[in-house]
């Protein structure tokens, strides 16, 4: 039977952002991937490409784009030290292109130095004033710095060099959704489909900018988003809370949750925050008590420090009457979090303690 007295304060999902201001539009790092098996073929590509451009370098040592390209190389491998030191060899190259304090502030963001990537592409515009990259992501900084006038104006000397930029758009709907004009960050994400019609991070947008009024018509662009990238996890998670958060209007929606998380673990099984979600809704939305339970001991298993999954785990648990068992997952989040106010009340109301 659940607990039928004093109201248990539920612990929100755990929700992770996944819609940041993207930064490193160029030289992303690429996800190494290969096959089981066939990784002394990998490490035969990687020592090949590598020797050819030490043999570029050694064949034209003066040329800056021979030591750019093998700090990209560097950079792709996360080996950051390497590859600022052959930025800093194609600056003694030619330090007038734009390029190289392009790719060295692209290092600085990687190495999450948000202030020393800032100061690099203002160095990069200081050689070519028109690198749209460079005011772009100047702009994407100024918007998370809140540097709004600055921000608009990046977007705009860019999208003066190329009015067909989608992540001009793109920025300018972030933009616009950070100081609450919601129809022109519509706009501005429309644009951006507009010019790409698989910009899969304004469909993400326009997704969430549907789901804060609760609107159905996010579905709509979070199913875009996936069919644009089916093995993207934050698609389906965005989808998974729009669905879970709105389910007492479309009870069936709670079941389409399930099926968006179960397919990111499909994609990932160690992401726990699925397990979790899962929980909550048998547990907040359903009141299947044992279910519940159940998935959330399997985001313990994945993450034994998870303070909220306990938590939950022994509201699950406390419905049941399982006072035992509640008692040890409340001891367990306290240990884990002594300030995690809503355990301590909930071990003192198991306890029966006033």
């Amino acid at each position: 039977m659940p607990y039928p007295c004093s109201p248990m304060k539920r612990s929100y999902p755990y929700f992770i952002v996944l819609a940041l201001v993207t930064l490193a539009a160029c030289y992303q790092k690429p996800k190494q991937t290969g096959q089981e098996g066939n990784k002394s073929d990998e490490k035969a590509t990687v020592d090949s490409s590598l020797q050819n451009l030490n043999q570029k370098i050694l064949e034209d040592p003066n040329n800056y784009l021979n030591y750019l390209n093998r700090a990209k190389y560097y950079g792709q491998r996360e080996n950051y030290d390497l590859a600022f030191l052959d930025v800093a060899r194609a600056l003694q190259s030619d330090s007038t292109q734009d390029e190289i304090y392009l790719y060295k502030g692209e290092l600085h963001w990687f190495r999450q130095d948000v202030k020393n990537a800032y100061i690099e592409y203002t160095n990069c515009l200081g050689k070519n004033d028109k690198n749209t990259d460079c005011l772009l992501k100047k702009a994407a900084i100024d918007i998370v710095l809140k540097n709004y006038e600055m921000a608009i104006g990046h977007i705009n000397a860019a999208l003066k060099e190329n009015e067909l930029l989608p992540y001009a758009y793109y920025l300018k709907g972030r933009l616009y959704r950070t100081i609450g004009d919601t129809n022109l960050a519509f706009s501005s994400y429309q644009t951006a489909i507009e010019v790409d019609p698989d910009y899969f991070d304004a469909y993400i947008e326009l997704g969430l900018t549907y789901a804060d009024k609760k609107h159905p018509l996010a579905l709509e662009y979070y199913n875009q988003a996936i069919d644009i990238k089916p093995q993207s996890i934050e698609a389906l998670y965005n989808k998974a809370i729009f669905l879970q958060d709105n389910g007492k209007k479309n009870p069936a929606w709670y079941r389409q949750a399930f099926e968006c998380y179960d397919e990111i673990l499909k994609i990932d099984p160690t992401w726990a925050a699925a397990h979790f979600n899962k929980g909550y809704v048998y547990l907040e939305y359903m009141q299947q008590y044992d279910s519940a339970a159940v998935e959330f001991s399997e985001a313990i298993n994945l993450v034994p420090a998870y303070t909220k999954a306990y938590y939950n785990r022994g509201l699950s648990f406390e419905s049941l009457n399982k006072t035992k068992e509640a008692k040890e997952d409340y001891t367990q989040a306290l240990k884990l979090e002594p300030t995690f106010t809503d355990a301590a009340k909930a071990l003192s109301r198991v306890k029966g303690e006033k």
